[in-house]
């Protein structure tokens, strides 16, 4: 029996090791072609999802503007509507406020009728309903200026707040009743020197009396 070959043996295992050799060359081939797709299809994914997040980006923006724009068309609009309601009480203010009584320049009948309704509504509301108020008002009033615009002002601001009745609003009668008549009943208290012996533009005024000369 000859023994084996041994250059044979070699050669045998050197041909399954380049045929390892090959398989693990294939492989690895096959390998680095799926990394460089795996590579490539990365780059790719990473080219969409910049893609994307600009895309979310711009709508976010787009939508942030579009709410901008809505919430301040809506604060237009409330801004208006308050403007309109603005509007609106200023004008029934203004339509709900009379004039104020004007004494100056008028013609010598106008001025008698409204004398006459100031004098009817001092006789026949004033000192009826406050007699004690009134007490020291002497009768020559409608002789005195100062009685008059201060007696037109409480009669025409007592019709105001009387007048319709189903809009009597309390807090300006309680500021009427607190300030407006109790300070033109004490101004014209020291004011009208008037007494029991008639009224004093009537009697002839002592030198003292008599008011400091003009000088034009």
């Amino acid at each position: 029996m000859t023994d084996p070959d041994p250059i044979a043996a070699l050669a045998a295992q050197l041909q399954e090791l380049r045929g390892q050799l090959a398989r693990y060359t294939g492989e690895t081939g096959h390998l680095r072609a799926r990394l460089e797709k795996d590579s490539s299809e990365v780059a790719m994914l990473r080219v969409e999802v910049k893609q994307s997040a600009r895309k979310l980006k711009e709508e976010i923006a787009q939508l942030c503007a579009e709410a901008q724009r809505e919430a301040q068309a809506e604060v237009r609009e409330e801004l208006e509507r308050l403007g309109q309601k603005l509007d609106e009480a200023i004008g029934k203010r203004k339509a709900d406020d009379p004039a104020a009584p004007y004494w100056l320049g008028l013609p010598q009948d106008e001025r008698a009728v409204q004398l006459g309704d100031l004098r009817e509504w001092v006789e026949t509301v004033a000192r009826v309903q406050w007699p004690a108020y009134l007490a020291s008002l002497p009768p020559c009033w409608p002789a005195h200026g100062e009685a008059v615009w201060e007696l037109g002002n409480l009669m025409t601001e007592w019709r105001r707040i009387y007048s319709d009745p189903d809009a009597r609003p309390l807090p300006d009668a309680l500021v009427y009743f607190d300030r407006w008549l109790p300070g033109v009943l004490g101004r014209l208290e020291r004011a009208l020197k008037c007494d029991a012996s008639g009224c004093r533009l009537a009697r002839p005024s002592r030198p003292w009396e008599r008011p400091p000369p003009r000088y034009t």
